[in-house]
């Protein structure tokens, strides 16, 4: 049985989001969920995914919005 952990980064910043993305792949945790309601999500989002985007499965949380979904593909 595998265990897979998904780290939330509920309520992070653009500007704390990719040393706290960084330390998690360090870890091994190598999926991340930035919820929308986060200040600035799709900021936080894009740093994580240019950075990450090759190792890492990045996504986005409390997705309310048709629009938002088109943003983010």
């Amino acid at each position: 049985m595998s265990r897979e952990i998904i780290a939330i980064l509920r309520g992070i910043t653009p500007a704390e989001a990719l040393p706290v993305a960084d330390a998690l792949i360090t870890a091994g945790i190598d999926r991340i969920e930035v919820p929308l309601n986060s200040p600035d999500a799709f900021d936080s989002i894009g740093k994580i995914l240019d950075a990450h985007g090759d190792v890492a499965m990045i996504g986005a949380g409390t997705v309310l919005e048709v629009a938002d979904v088109d943003r983010l593909h």
